[in-house]
């Protein structure tokens, strides 16, 4: 029984030494898998133009007299315009255009997008003011409207810098990519 219980010790060491080389091939994957499928910031596509004639009018009303650039959103495969986004200062609105149909309730948005991602640089930002390195007025937030049960526009304020923009507009445009495949 001394021999076998020092077996099955040995066999439970050996096994841990494995799951956690797995686990670390793991986040190998998946930090290839984000720089993969995230499209970079340099290749949002950066066309400033007036508010298109697929927005509602209630939008073209709402943010016309104060867009300073608009942005559109399409999906890599296809150019598939997905949404417009609206940069005002230092926010901006993400529209879905008439026909793109994006439900709150379909995954990655609520778990992925405004938890892991949105979620994450307002706690940045508040880890900032309580070190005194921000004002906190300039935190980051996020919210979110629905219509008819689809999202009619994403709202971010705060972003505070160009590559942060950036990177909210690709990872929006990936995350909402995400929902039209798991919809269809």
């Amino acid at each position: 029984m001394a021999d076998l219980r020092q077996w099955l010790e040995e066999k439970i060491k050996g096994l841990e030494e494995e799951l956690e080389l797995t686990r670390q091939t793991l986040g190998l994957v998946d930090e290839q898998l984000k720089r993969d499928s995230f499209v970079k910031a340099a290749e949002v596509p950066v066309t400033p133009k007036s508010p298109a004639k697929e927005e509602p009018p209630q939008m073209i009303e709402a943010v016309a007299a104060e867009v300073s650039e608009t942005r559109p959103l399409r999906r890599q495969k296809d150019n598939y315009l997905i949404a417009n986004a609206y940069v005002q200062g230092n926010t901006v609105t993400i529209v879905p255009v008439t026909d793109v149909v994006l439900r709150a309730s379909t995954p990655p948005f609520k778990s992925y997008l405004l938890g892991k991602v949105l979620g994450g640089m307002k706690e940045a930002d508040e880890a900032a003011v309580a070190e005194g390195k921000m004002q906190k007025e300039k935190v980051f937030s996020s919210d979110y409207a629905e219509e008819g049960g689809k999202i009619s526009k994403l709202v971010l304020k705060n972003f505070n810098d160009k590559a942060r923009l950036n990177e909210t507009l690709s990872t929006t445009l990936w995350t909402f990519t995400k929902m039209l495949e798991k919809q269809s």
